[in-house]
């Protein structure tokens, strides 16, 4: 198994109190925001990588959405308010 994150948490920066990540959402041209980290789950290290920021780029519910119809595919999503969202396969206790 591979895992792979991908998250505004260490590159950032706050200009007048609002925090701008580096991570930019393609159809806004404008850093994302709402989601802080994006973990996924792969049986491939490649694919792991390439999915966690395209997921961090969709959102919560697009990109869970995704991941469940995808055979060997996990994720899990940490919000800007620390929320945990998690694909089907994947249990917290």
């Amino acid at each position: 198994m591979a895992v792979a994150t991908s998250g505004n948490y260490e590159k950032f920066v706050k200009i007048n109190g609002k925090k701008y990540s580096h991570t930019i959402n393609t159809k806004t041209g404008l850093p994302v925001t709402g989601i802080k980290s994006v973990t996924i789950i792969s049986t491939n290290a490649e694919i792991a990588d390439a999915m966690a920021t395209p997921i961090t780029i969709m959102g919560i519910a697009s990109g869970i959405n995704l991941v469940n119809q995808i055979k060997n595919l996990a994720c899990i999503i940490i919000d800007d308010n620390n929320k945990i969202y998690t694909s089907k396969n994947i249990r917290l206790q």
